[in-house]
């Protein structure tokens, strides 16, 4: 396969989200800057900031694995960083990871006092959306331009600008003021997916993740996070709505059939019946092999079996795409994705 025919493969893809028909599917995965630079033996900053490299990168995960939709595709991301550098947060570079983030150096008062974040002029976002610019062109050519729009949700953003630990305790302590927070993020989110999307050649997907959510109890969630979900969603009502959450908390599931969603990529453990009971028939279900112990650790015939199995289940539960319970992990070889994707083609 050439990075010319993944326009037909993300064709497919929209296809089976528009159309939810029980049977259908194929490989989704996300990848990103965990996996990408390990897979293909190049310097992570190089990854980041030379555009060439970064576009080699992509050009061979499509012919390594043809078939697989890739989501949201060739988008220009620096790990967890773009978003909360927004709020002038300090960022440390690694050369064969992912930066890391620090928190923000004001309180709870401050954050809630602050602006929102402008993407077109704070952070990171401006090079990014530079990025998409300038490559614009060269993507439509190659076939490789992205047509989803990705951003980390609110409680994502606001736990890397707290800490995890902070912000869910200050959810108990300071619930007002979280709300605001929350709030103004939300604000943000929105922003900056209609600041990407406007850079994107055909866009039909935004992709929203944010693990943190299920870290609360389905009361503290219907508080603090399904509405603002729902208030993003609800910024594209036109486009595709995906949600990747894969903490492996399965009474949360059913409170996300409020948020207008239409895939969910979750954790394989949850189950995948109890996914379809809580959501209903309506969404498509973006999982679930287990990530670590099959996908990395696993042989190739060990993802086989793993991948038959869950297309087992596709009459029953689907329609189902088939992909880790969680994006691609660092350290996942190329011959274990091949394996699930040969297996889906034969199946």
């Amino acid at each position: 396969m050439t990075t010319s025919d993944y326009p037909q493969t993300a064709a497919r893809f929209e296809e089976i989200v528009r159309n939810r028909r029980r049977e259908d599917t194929m490989v989704a995965l996300i990848i990103d800057s965990p996996w990408l630079p390990g897979y293909a033996e190049v310097n992570t900053l190089d990854f980041y900031f030379e555009v060439d490299v970064w576009l080699d990168v992509h050009r061979r995960v499509v012919r390594d694995l043809p078939g697989a939709a890739f989501v949201p595709g060739s988008w220009f991301e620096f790990g967890m960083a773009a978003e909360p550098s927004g709020w002038g947060v300090p960022i440390q570079w690694k050369q064969d990871g992912p930066p890391a983030v620090h928190r923000y150096a004001g309180t709870l008062d401050a954050l809630v006092a602050a602006n929102v974040p402008n993407p077109e002029a704070d952070g990171l976002m401006p090079a990014i959306l530079r990025r998409y610019e300038k490559t614009g062109p060269v993507l439509v050519k190659e076939g490789l331009s992205p047509r989803m729009a990705a951003c980390r949700g609110p409680l994502a953003i606001a736990s890397h600008l707290m800490g995890v630990t902070e912000f869910l305790m200050a959810t108990q302590l300071e619930a007002d003021k979280c709300l605001k927070l929350v709030d103004k993020i939300t604000q943000f989110c929105i922003r900056w997916l209609r600041c990407q999307l406007a850079y994107m050649d055909q866009p039909f997907g935004v992709l929203v993740l944010d693990d943190v959510v299920g870290m609360l109890s389905p009361a503290d969630a219907e508080r603090f996070a399904l509405p603002y979900l729902k208030a993003i969603f609800d910024a594209f009502g036109d486009l595709v709505h995906i949600y990747h959450n894969d903490t492996p908390n399965a009474n949360m599931v059913k409170g996300l059939a409020t948020i207008g969603m239409d895939v969910f990529n979750f954790s394989h453990l949850v189950d995948v019946a109890k996914a379809r009971t809580d959501l209903g028939p309506d969404v498509v279900l973006m999982g679930n092999i287990p990530p670590l112990d099959v996908l990395v650790r696993g042989t190739a015939a060990d993802v086989r079996q793993a991948t038959r199995e869950l297309l087992a289940k596709t009459q029953q539960y689907g329609p189902i795409l088939i992909s880790p319970g969680g994006g691609v992990s660092p350290e996942t070889p190329i011959a274990n994705l091949q394996a699930m994707l040969e297996q889906v083609g034969g199946c």
